[in-house]
Order: C-alpha cells, then structure tokens, then sequence
C-alpha cells in the first residue's frame, strides 16, 4: 500500500507541476533549440514548470466557480462541494494534456512518433520531411532537421531585410539610422545561418579521395617531391 501511495504521489507531483506545462511549451515552440540553441532543454523543463503552476491556478478557479452549480454524485465526489475536487481536477488536467500533447505533435514537436507509424511522422513548421524519411534507421537525421530548420530561419530574415530596406528608404533621417542598425544585425545573423549551414552542408557532402582540400595538399606535397628529384 505505501508504494502504492508514493506512485500516487509521484504522478500527482507530475501532472500538477510539469506534464501540462509541459506540452503546453512544446506546442507553442515545436522545434528544437527555438528557446536557445545551448539550454533549450533547461528552459522547456523550467517553463513547464512554471506553465503548470498557472495551468493549475487557471483551472482550480473554472472548477471552483459557484455558477458551475453542484457537482453530479458519479467519479466519487460530493455534490456539496462543487467541482472543486480531486476527482475533477485530475481530469480536467489529464484532458488539458492530452489536447496540448496532440496539439504538439500536430506541429512537429515529437519526431519520435514516426518510429511507433511512418504516418505519425510529423515536422515543425518549416521543416518538410517525409515519413520515410522521418523512419529511416529508426531516427530522424538531426542535421537534415537542422538544415531544414535553418532554410526556415534564412527565408525568415532575408524576408525581414527586404521590409528593412524599404521602410529604411521611406522613413526619416532618425528612422534610417534605426533601420540601418537593424540592417546590419540582420545582415550579421544571415551571415551566421549561412555559415551553420555550410558546415551541415559539408558533413552531408564530404569531398571523396582526390577532391576538396585533401587533394590540394596531396598534390603540393608531389609537386614538392617533383622538385627535390
């Protein structure tokens, strides 16, 4: 009976202070190192956290509203208490969850469900994978992803540095130099997605035997041998 309690416990702990937070953040950022490209773990943990506490709040204060009336006799409540009971609440968490978590996987946040069925397989906007793909060796390639993701993010700022452009032709002496400054960061964040992109593009298309930098120095060295005969 003590284990019996404690799991009880454990799983209370989860869905109260993490699993609706939780699938509440990947819904709303599906794609991985949307939140930070080094800590994107920590900060979903912890704003899941966070998200669940206020998800708690939010629906202790719907059940426990007096309009909602008395509660029915069924689920092992008291109808003299309203809906504000543990039977209620643990329901209304554990649907609020599994919406978020559809919600989630509907926007690409959990790649692993390609590995249960190809047409689970589903991508965060952006990225377009196929199933096949996606199921490949049982994983999905996390630099395709990445690739994809960064098309994405390139797209995004050259679209953002034609507004610049034209808002800094149209605008005021004070707004140019506003304009121009944002030009430039753009410019430099453009300038890093093509260099990530480069090296991911380099691991995909390694340069065989006799090509790339490999065959420049193997060349140097029997031009130098050439030499010293």
């Amino acid at each position: 009976m003590e284990e019996i309690n404690w799991l009880r416990v454990f799983a209370g702990l989860l869905l109260v202070l993490f699993i609706p937070g939780y699938t509440l953040i990947q819904a709303m950022f599906p794609r991985k190192g949307e939140l930070d490209e080094e800590f994107d773990t920590l900060y979903r943990v912890t704003l899941g956290m966070a998200m669940s506490i206020c998800i708690v709040i939010i629906v202790g204060f719907i059940l426990g509203n007096p309009a909602l009336g008395n509660a029915p006799t069924w689920g092992n409540s008291d109808d003299d208490k309203g809906y504000f009971q543990t039977f209620f609440v643990t329901t209304s968490l554990l649907i609020l969850s599994v919406l978020l978590f559809v919600a989630g996987w509907y926007r690409g946040a959990y790649p692993w469900t390609a590995n249960i069925h190809p047409s689970l397989a589903r991508a965060p906007p952006g990225i377009r994978i196929e199933s096949e793909l996606a199921v490949a060796g049982k994983y999905i390639p996390a630099e395709l992803i990445e690739l994809q993701g960064l098309k994405h993010d390139r797209d995004n700022v050259k679209r953002k540095l034609t507004e610049v452009e034209n808002r800094k032709l149209s605008g005021s002496s004070v707004m140019k130099k506003y304009y121009s400054k944002k030009e430039k960061t753009l410019l430099a964040d453009l300038a890093d997605i093509d260099s990530k992109m480069a090296d991911i593009d380099q691991k995909f298309n390694r340069p065989g035997e006799g090509e790339g930098l490999s065959a420049d120095v193997v060349q140097e060295d029997s031009l130098m041998s050439d030499e010293e005969e």
